[in-house]
């Protein structure tokens, strides 16, 4: 198993995201409108999720082998409970994890949790914003110069 992607809040650092966790936008195979829709659902995961250390997220996958294709796991821990998600590709995984994340966050158990144990939010997050989220996402997207242009245009 290898590690593709983590979001947690991390107190001692004051981020949710460190460089080497970023998702690397150019694996999932989007054109740039396609990018941009999915860091639009990737900060609706994000949003809630900020600055509170009982929730994280990650993506890992299974390499395979010479008969068996790679396997990718998404899981989401929350409160001591954990939800996986897999996909034969890195999007189908990471696309059902935001699902999930999404529905739980319009859950009743999400509303009565949060309220007894509440994150931080995000005034304590290094990136402070969407704006500075997005921009650390597209400059470690592994993206062209110019694919990476077009992607901040969609965002202005």
């Amino acid at each position: 198993m290898r590690k593709l992607f983590r979001m947690k809040y991390e107190s001692c650092n004051g981020q949710c995201y460190a460089d080497e966790d970023v998702m690397k936008i150019h694996s999932l195979g989007l054109d740039v409108e396609g990018a941009a829709a999915f860091l639009q659902r990737l900060l609706a995961m994000h949003e809630p999720s900020c600055g509170n250390p009982q929730i994280s997220f990650s993506l890992d996958v299974d390499d395979g082998s010479e008969n068996q294709p790679p396997t990718y796991i998404a899981a989401m821990q929350r409160y001591g409970a954990l939800d996986l998600h897999v996909g034969r590709t890195a999007l189908e995984a990471l696309n059902k994890l935001i699902d999930g994340a999404l529905a739980w966050y319009a859950s009743v158990e999400y509303q009565v949790i949060v309220s007894e144990q509440p994150g931080a939010g995000h005034r304590v997050c290094h990136h402070g914003d969407d704006r500075a989220l997005i921009e650390f996402a597209i400059t470690r997207s592994g993206l062209s110069a110019s694919e990476q242009q077009a992607l901040r245009a969609q965002f202005s």
